[in-house]
């Protein structure tokens, strides 16, 4: 594979998980737990292979500001979860959602470290 392939699955990945930690916050429905909880699951450990598999192709390393995009990964990943189980916090999981993203997008964007 090639690393344009594994940047298109990495973006991909990263938009559909983030689609699903939404539609988990928008619907927190028991019906759709099972369902939601495994697309989070499979897209998580796709951001997760292809991720490392992109840094492996351009030879990076580990940089720091990698962590910090492993960390707004583990918190995204978490939170489709959390939206089940704390459905009164909902709005506060969202704010929680888009800071993660934001922050992961500037670190990639700007690697400042």
């Amino acid at each position: 594979m090639n690393l344009q392939m594994f940047l298109i699955l990495h973006l991909v990945s990263v938009l559909l998980l983030s689609g699903v930690t939404f539609a988990a916050f928008a619907a927190p429905h028991p019906d759709n737990r099972r369902r939601l909880l495994m697309a989070s699951g499979s897209l998580s450990l796709l951001v997760f292979l292809s991720g490392f598999g992109v840094m492996g192709m351009m030879g990076l390393g580990f940089p720091g500001w990698a962590l910090v995009k492993v960390v707004c990964w583990l918190v995204l990943s978490g939170l489709t979860g959390m939206a089940f189980r704390m459905t009164d916090r909902i709005p506060a999981l969202q704010a929680v959602a888009v800071v993660a993203i934001i922050i992961a997008v500037a670190m990639v964007t700007y690697r400042p470290f």
